[in-house]
């Protein structure tokens, strides 16, 4: 046993405690892995006179009671593992005095104590822990009080978690000095202050996390020239002022969430240039303005909530290219408008929420849309549909000329008119002139003359008013209609008598 340099005993069903002397029967282990299983009790003070363990791996058990600080004695100790168990602090101090200890750790690369039940807070020895550490990782464990500044020593940290947890005060700025920072989880604590602009300095930092914490102020637009930046989770807090036109350049954004807050503006043209963007929620804010058309070029959307702001205007055709969307939500704004059949392109949209708008219209129902109840579009007054939907049927369209057709056929008309007249008067004159013209046309003594005579220039008359230089002195159609009928009224009573003894 004493030998032994490797023991791998993780994913199986163990349970029991550690042998008290496990440190003295394995002087030479260097690996020891007890991950998943069901092992309980303390972790054995002895581990520290297992003096060349490197790697400790007890993720996943039953462990309770404190940490040993004989884990200082592990000079050569690069991981250290011990989430997902009960683990608390020492009764005698609400600091976690195990850090002290393990600042003598000088090869420490990676350290895990997350889903624990530490209730106590972090000693200023953190920022003594080693120059190696690349993972601190803290999550779930009840700690409490501020982030000691002296985190900012670990020159080599790329992780930081320390989310869900009961921490309060500020930032430290001091994160402005981990150089090779990618990570930050801080979200769901009781942090307060404003977001720091040192965290700018972070040139590597790809994801931040600060969702429910108490900060308030505006968003540094020095963020918005972190090019790693993937994933910017700032909801849920007191954030004010306008979004950073800034943030629209990080063109390998994947998430970003700013809803519930107190940002005020609109959402810029920019937001189209998210090429890869997967989920966008600025909702419950007090965004103003129309949404951009520009948003449809955001192809890669699955996830969009734009609700609970103050946005007005049409829902724009483009969100129809989204093809990747799913979930769309535009609830409790001021949109106004029809609701775009292109939305019945979205053949992966599983949630749809239009309520609490001004649109009008009928709604569309090709698509994923017939699959939507009425829940999606309660509260818009002017729209029709299927009854299924809970709106008014919609009514019968009659055909009903276009303003742009009345105003052309008003030009149109009159030229018309003109020709027409002119060809008439032209093959007139050249029937006169070749002696077609029926001779009862020219007699006097033709008994309805007077009333053909009129019926002609009661025509000619109208052809002339139809025709006038000025549009606005012109008559309008339903005029010329009116008294085209009226002529034919006229000429058919003079006439009609004799008509009718011709046709007998």
């Amino acid at each position: 046993m004493s030998t032994l340099r490797i023991i791998d005993l993780g994913f199986n069903q163990l349970s029991g405690h550690l042998p008290s002397t496990l440190g003295q029967w394995l002087p030479n282990l260097e690996d020891l892995y007890l991950t998943s299983n069901e092992l309980r009790g303390v972790i054995t003070s002895s581990i520290g006179n297992a003096s060349k363990l490197t790697i400790i791996y007890m993720t996943s058990n039953g462990f309770s009671g404190s940490i040993p600080n004989t884990l200082g004695n592990l000079r050569l100790l690069r991981v250290f593992n011990v989430g997902e168990n009960n683990l608390t602090r020492e009764s005698s101090s609400r600091e976690l005095s195990f850090f002290t200890s393990l600042a003598n750790c000088r090869h420490l690369e990676v350290l895990e104590l997350s889903l624990n039940q530490f209730h106590g807070m972090l000693p200023a020895s953190l920022g003594n822990l080693s120059t190696s550490l690349r993972q601190l990782k803290a999550f779930g464990c009840n700690l409490m009080g501020n982030i000691p500044s002296g985190i900012g020593n670990l020159s080599s940290l790329e992780v930081i978690s320390l989310d869900s947890n009961e921490l309060t005060g500020i930032i430290p700025p001091t994160l402005g000095k981990l150089k090779s920072l990618e990570r930050l989880y801080l979200e769901y604590n009781s942090l307060g202050g404003s977001i720091p602009n040192d965290l700018c300095q972070c040139i590597e930092l790809g994801d931040i996390y600060l969702t429910g914490n108490k900060l308030y102020g505006p968003i540094p637009p020095c963020l918005g020239e972190q090019k790693p930046l993937r994933s910017l989770y700032l909801d849920s807090n007191n954030l004010t002022a306008t979004i950073p036109l800034t943030l629209w350049s990080l063109t390998d954004l994947i998430g970003l969430n700013l809803s519930t807050n107190s940002l005020s503006g609109y959402i810029p043209p920019d937001v189209g240039k998210l090429k890869v963007i997967s989920q966008l929620d600025l909702s419950w804010n007090l965004l103003s303005g129309n949404i951009p058309s520009t948003i449809g070029s955001a192809q890669t959307l699955v996830n969009l909530s734009l609700a609970h702001n103050k946005l007005q205007g049409p829902i724009p055709e483009s969100l129809g290219n989204l093809i990747n969307l799913e979930f769309l939500d535009l609830s409790m704004n001021n949109l106004s408008g029809g609701i775009p059949k292109s939305l019945e392109e979205l053949r992966y949209l599983q949630y749809l929420n239009l309520s609490f708008n001004r649109l009008r219209g009928e709604i569309p129902t090709g698509g994923n849309l017939a699959n939507l109840t009425a829940q999606s579009f309660v509260q818009n007054a002017g729209l029709c549909g299927a009854p299924r939907l809970q709106v008014p049927p919609c009514k019968t369209k009659k055909f009903q000329p276009s303003r742009r057709t009345l105003d052309l056929l008003k030009y149109i008309l009159p030229s018309v008119a003109s020709a027409i007249l002119v060809a008439t008067l032209i093959f007139v004159l050249v029937r006169c002139r070749r002696g077609a013209v029926d001779s009862n046309l020219l007699r006097n003594e033709d008994e309805n003359f007077a009333a053909k005579e009129q019926c002609v220039l009661s025509v000619l008359h109208l052809a002339l008013d139809c025709s006038k230089d000025q549009p606005r002195e012109r008559i309008d159609m339903e005029d010329a209609v009116a008294r085209l009928e009226k002529v034919r009224t006229v000429f058919l009573a003079k006439v009609g008598g004799g008509l009718k003894d011709k046709a007998i």
